[in-house]
């Protein structure tokens, strides 16, 4: 995958940031599909790959195909990241 724009990645990272912020815990990727168009896990998991954010993978089968992202952290380097865009 490409790296995503910047457009995005702040919606993604503000996203996250709110819903930390109001307490709707836990943050998952199926809050945050709205934000991009096709699959949200990939580019949850460019971000995680990246420093961007920290979560905990399910993964399923033998082949261990991730699935979902829970319990979704903005990392220091994301909380920077946000402010800065």
């Amino acid at each position: 995958m490409s790296t995503l724009d910047q457009k995005t990645i702040h919606a993604i990272l503000q996203e996250i940031d709110t819903r930390l912020s109001k307490g709707l815990l836990p943050v998952h990727n199926e809050h945050l599909q709205p934000l991009v168009e096709g699959d949200v896990l990939e580019h949850l998991l460019y971000l995680k790959s990246v420093g961007l954010i920290s979560g905990d993978l399910v993964t399923r089968g033998a082949d261990s195909t991730p699935h979902r992202m829970t319990n979704i952290r903005l990392t220091f380097v994301g909380i920077r990241t946000l402010r800065s865009l």
